[in-house]
């Protein structure tokens, strides 16, 4: 702590307080500072990266303060909030956030992010109090010069176009990858290496060449009452088991050429079981797309885009093999918009499997089959990831 005396009748301390005691597995995991509603088109997202809930406590000011580089608090997030284990706290800019039908705010602010200014979440909200042992968390640009403000040399600087983007942390492990054909080696968190420019990559629904790589994908931006990542308490596989996995009804190949919905070369579709051993309803189920092979994919690579499909039924074998077929009802999947995605989905969006609700929950132990479908505007090797998010 450091007294200053202040000239004139009175004077005022200004308290500077190593808070490094305040340990927190929260992190920035996907952000922006511009969008097509113009430079207030902006949120941070905060992620619990642990299994387990943790619950807000600041030694001092009332909760941890998600700052910008000019030092000036954007949101708290006040003590006593439990943020779940793999759960997200959002932080919006109330004058033009674009996404809240995709998700709502926790708290807002109305000062701009400047472009490729830095960001960081600290563990306590006294501005004079942010310091780098007081420092969570950071993301910011090469072009940020105060590195409180960011990990390592920072990610690429933006050409700042009013597009719909934003930096994602990986949850794969492949840094964004669209050539990549080997499964993600990350099932379970995101990528924390402390270095900006490793650990997220840049996404937009048109595949924008804007300075930070380019890459067909969308914002995702997710709150308090978001579905949360649970893949270790799903077991999902083929669901007919008498039949090789890329043939009917494991995998549907259609050649029929559809440009107007980003299938000139056709569609592929997937489907899985998907058993819940969470050990209570799922009242929400969605999958968010970590990998996927797409624009702008090199020759030799597929570039798949996300599509919205509906329920249906087929055909699937009895057990044991050879004694018959039994017709089965398998979910649909929506892409889910906000943001528009014209050119279909790809990284970071998320597939919504709308019949599972409230009043038709999955009960513990019990299976579904779900579809998911892309359109596919150039054939190739392909290779798709996703993670499973659910309520509760």
């Amino acid at each position: 702590m450091r007294h200053f005396a202040a000239a004139g009748t009175g004077t005022y301390d200004i308290h500077i307080v190593n808070t490094s005691a305040v340990t927190s597995p929260l992190i920035i995991s996907e952000f922006r500072v511009r969008g097509p509603s113009g430079a207030n088109d902006e949120y941070v997202e905060i992620y619990n990266n642990s299994n387990t809930s943790t619950t807000v406590a600041s030694q001092v000011g009332s909760g941890f303060a998600i700052a910008a580089s000019d030092a000036v608090v954007r949101c708290t997030i006040p003590n006593g909030t439990v943020i779940p284990g793999r759960g997200h706290f959002l932080c919006t800019n109330s004058v033009a956030y674009s996404l809240g039908a995709y998700a709502t705010g926790d708290a807002t602010y109305t000062t701009d992010i400047p472009d490729n200014a830095g960001i960081a979440l600290f563990n306590n909200n006294v501005p004079a109090n942010f310091i780098l042992a007081n420092r969570l968390d950071a993301v910011g640009s090469t072009s940020e010069a105060n590195t409180l403000y960011k990990e390592g040399t920072g990610y690429p600087a933006l050409t700042p176009f009013s597009i719909d983007y934003a930096f994602v942390r990986d949850a794969c492990g492949q840094q964004g990858s669209i050539t990549n054909l080997t499964p993600c080696p990350l099932t379970t968190g995101v990528a924390d290496t402390n270095n900006n420019a490793v650990d997220f990559y840049f996404v937009d629904t048109n595949g924008t060449s804007a300075g930070a790589g380019q890459r067909l994908g969308s914002p995702g931006p997710e709150n308090l009452a978001s579905p949360i990542q649970r893949n270790a308490s799903f077991i999902t596989g083929i669901p007919d088991t008498c039949v090789a996995a890329g043939l009917p009804p494991n995998q549907i190949r259609d050649l029929t050429s559809v440009p107007a919905q980003n299938s000139t070369f056709g569609t592929i579709e997937l489907r899985r079981f998907v058993i819940n051993n969470t050990g209570a309803n799922v009242t929400r189920l969605r999958f968010r797309v970590t990998q996927q092979t797409t624009f702008p994919a090199p020759s030799g690579t597929a570039d798949l885009r996300t599509r919205t499909t509906a329920d249906t039924t087929d055909n699937f074998s009895n057990l044991p093999c050879g004694t018959g077929t039994s017709v089965i009802t398998i979910l649909g999947t929506t892409l889910e918009q906000p943001p528009s995605q014209p050119n279909g989905g790809a990284f970071n969006g998320s597939f919504s499997v709308g019949t599972v609700t409230l009043g038709t929950p999955i009960p513990p132990g019990n299976t579904v089959i779900v579809r998911f479908l892309w359109g596919v505007q150039q054939t190739g090797h392909f290779r798709v990831g996703l993670n499973i998010e659910v309520l509760p």
